[in-house]
């Protein structure tokens, strides 16, 4: 069986392309997989506003529905180009028997507990299309039909389930697909540890593999500065422009 990783990459303001070959690279070393990179696919253009940027940037998130699709391998790692690994935990979910695997907790660097989000006024549980594993099976198959035609419908959707339809969200497309193939309840296929994010108003910097990012707190009736390391540790880093300043010191 071949198995592989996927990574989408739509240059705008930001030069994902440069955030993907990082991206692809860490795959490499660290899970010993082969890497497709698909550039330039996103049909939905939007904008959106990120604490490390000095304005709203151009943000182009579709296309991923397409993934099953575009992978050439039978068993496939999808992953968001800002998701940086640096450990082998992602072999769990390539060798497990599951036939589709997404994160539906996160945990913020910044904040003490994990917990799942929800979006809309219906409060709807969200899925995270930052990390996914799939097979070939027929639940596959169905997932990403739906996924595509939720994406296809998006303003539909959004109506249905009572949320703002810009921007356009994988997360919110991929929860609804779920919910919709498995009858209306959530099927088992949760990745069995919290999605770790790192904001985008965090500080980072990178040294020797370990990971510094620096945050802000408010105790006392005033802010406070606090650093945290970690090492070995997989990161869903959403400062794009922070991503692009370690490619810089980089080289």
């Amino acid at each position: 069986m071949t198995t592989g990783a996927l990574v989408y990459a739509t240059d705008g303001d930001i030069q994902y392309t440069r955030i993907a070959e990082e991206c692809a690279r860490r795959v490499e070393q660290y899970l010993n997989i082969p890497v497709t990179i698909v550039l330039g696919n996103s049909a939905i253009t939007g904008k959106r506003s990120w604490a490390d940027c000095d304005t709203a940037v151009e943000w182009r998130n579709s296309g991923r529905c397409n993934a099953l699709e575009d992978s050439p391998y039978e068993r496939t790692l999808l992953i968001d180009a800002d998701y940086w690994i640096a450990s082998d935990c992602c072999k769990h979910l390539l060798n497990a028997t599951g036939s589709f695997y997404a994160y539906n907790i996160r945990m913020y660097i910044n904040e003490p507990h994990a917990k799942t989000e929800t979006f809309g006024t219906l409060k709807t549980p969200m899925w995270w299309a930052t990390v996914c594993v799939f097979d070939r099976s027929q639940f596959t198959q169905d997932v990403f039909e739906c996924w595509q035609m939720i994406e296809h419908n998006y303003d539909h959707y959004a109506n249905l389930f009572h949320f703002n339809r810009h921007p356009f969200r994988n997360d919110f497309a991929l929860s609804m697909a779920l919910l919709v193939v498995n009858g209306g309840e959530y099927p088992d296929c949760a990745i069995p540890w919290p999605l770790v994010n790192v904001p985008d108003s965090c500080e980072i910097a990178l040294d020797d593999k370990k990971w510094t990012m620096g945050y802000t707190v408010y105790e006392n009736d005033q802010h406070k500065q606090k650093r945290i390391t970690v090492q070995n540790q997989d990161l869903h880093i959403m400062g794009k422009r922070n991503l692009e300043k370690l490619l810089e010191l980089q080289g």
